[in-house]
């Protein structure tokens, strides 16, 4: 019988446990996310017909295309349908890099991303 009074609370602490687990997983949040096409080139260059596609340099300063200073709200109506390379500075916050790529998604524009490989010391 002492046997038994001992297993009860350990019982007690499992259903306490598994409760908070249950109510920790129906509060997650759902995450949509981008669909991102990623290439995987090896050493060397691509070559790109840059006629067809615009190029949108971005720095933490500002945001240019095709040698044109514009805003975010002019890069929405630019981008619509278009064909984008996007070329990001360094220093350039992620999320700062992702707000951009949901605005050429929402806008229909086929974004490429052209990124500048470190050089290994």
């Amino acid at each position: 019988m002492k046997s038994m009074a001992a297993i009860l609370p350990l019982c007690d602490l499992v259903f306490l446990a598994l409760g908070g687990i249950l109510a920790t997983m129906t509060q997650m949040e759902v995450v949509h996310a981008l669909p991102v096409e990623i290439t995987r080139v090896g050493t060397g260059a691509a070559i790109v017909q840059t006629d067809k596609f615009k190029i949108l340099s971005v720095t933490a300063d500002q945001m240019v295309i095709d040698g044109i200073s514009i805003t975010e709200p002019q890069l929405t109506d630019m981008a619509k349908n278009q064909k984008i390379i996007l070329r990001i500075s360094k220093d350039l916050p992620t999320e700062r890099t992702v707000s951009l790529i949901s605005c050429l998604a929402q806008a229909g524009a086929q974004v490429s991303i052209e990124v500048e490989e470190r050089q290994k010391n």
